[in-house]
């Protein structure tokens, strides 16, 4: 399946701007809602692979890989209208395939927006500190 893709860095930098985010140790992930933008109908994916990751051609196998494991990780998520951008590292190159398209799919799923009984922030209370006892 081929996924639409991001082109215009201005569509890049609105994912990191107002996206939600994931962490792997292979790469991260920024997912932001296009559900109230007229026009649109699917998900689009932009990758992203510094010169810190490597030469052009361990950038080229990164995005290649990152291409496939997303297009086998989203291919549900396909019709939900959403901007998803994938930054590299460099353990990209050496993670197993099927642990990139696990990351991918909990990425997807933990960087949905609140919904109905749905909680927008995951982190517990702050439990109050008691005072230290003076003696």
């Amino acid at each position: 399946m081929r996924l639409a893709r991001l082109t215009q860095r201005k569509q890049f930098l609105a994912a990191a701007e107002h996206g939600r985010r994931f962490r792997s140790s292979a790469f991260s992930v920024q997912v932001r809602d296009a559900t109230g933008e007229p026009g649109r109908d699917g998900l689009k994916l932009g990758l992203t692979a510094s010169r810190k990751v490597g030469n052009a051609v361990k950038r080229n196998r990164i995005r290649r890989r990152l291409r496939a494991a997303a297009g086998a990780a989203l291919s549900e998520q396909a019709g939900r209208a959403c901007d998803v951008v994938i930054v590299a590292r460099p353990q990209t190159l050496t993670a197993a395939f099927q642990a990139l398209i696990a990351d991918l799919s909990v990425a997807l799923d933990r960087a949905r927006p609140a919904g109905p009984g749905r909680s927008s922030d995951k982190r517990r209370p702050a439990v109050p500190r008691s005072a230290p006892a003076k003696s």
